[in-house]
């Protein structure tokens, strides 16, 4: 069963879509996404990076998303708040990021100097980065995400129902003119995640 959409059904978007996808998307703890990352600057070629958001940091208005694997397996979860900016935060993702000391840049330059004439393969130097800005950024949606948003928006230009019952409890979602008592039952109405549980368990 297809639980997440793919990058071939992100890539079908028009770049005015994917602006609002990106708008509609609140970036949580475990999500499956899709970063755009610039492999190569001469040919400015884009690479296509999937992964699993591990922590997400603000800083200024910017929103950074990590990726899960980075994350050091030590690293309790109640040390700070997943999305809160703090002085330590901001300094682990600048020495991620930007912490190269005065030694290892003149080194890098002097490299540069000493093979000016060579060519270099930039896709060579570049490696898969291990945090990406929100805005670079688009969701692999969840069944569940596509409903929520679906929700958010309150279905609107679309026609959407979505009627479960596990023959004691029931839940609705849409914009039809149905009701539980439409359908002449006595279901308790209860939350759709209650309801497919309640299905589950019939199974088990």
């Amino acid at each position: 069963m297809k639980k997440h959409i793919t990058k071939d059904d992100v890539s079908q978007l028009t770049q005015e879509q994917k602006q609002h996808l990106r708008q509609l998307w609140l970036p949580e703890k475990y999500d499956l996404s899709l970063a755009y990352v610039c492999k190569n600057a001469e040919t400015e070629e884009l690479d296509e990076i999937e992964f699993v958001v591990g922590k997400i940091t603000l800083i200024n208005t910017r929103v950074i998303l990590s990726d899960l694997r980075s994350i050091n397996d030590n690293e309790s979860d109640e040390s700070e708040p997943e999305s809160s900016l703090s002085d330590s935060n901001v300094k682990n993702f600048q020495e991620d990021n930007f912490g190269e000391d005065e030694t290892t840049l003149e080194a890098y330059d002097d490299s540069f100097e000493e093979n000016d004439e060579e060519d270099y393969d930039f896709e060579s130097l570049y490696q898969r980065p291990t945090t990406f800005v929100k805005e670079d950024c688009l969701p692999l949606l969840s069944i569940g995400q596509m409903i929520e948003i679906l929700t958010r928006s309150n279905y609107k230009s679309i026609d959407f129902y979505l009627l479960a019952d596990s023959g004691e409890i029931g839940c609705e979602l849409g914009n039809k003119a149905f009701n539980l008592s439409g359908y002449e039952s006595d279901f308790d109405s209860k939350e759709f995640c209650d309801v497919l549980w309640d299905c589950v368990k019939k199974v088990l």
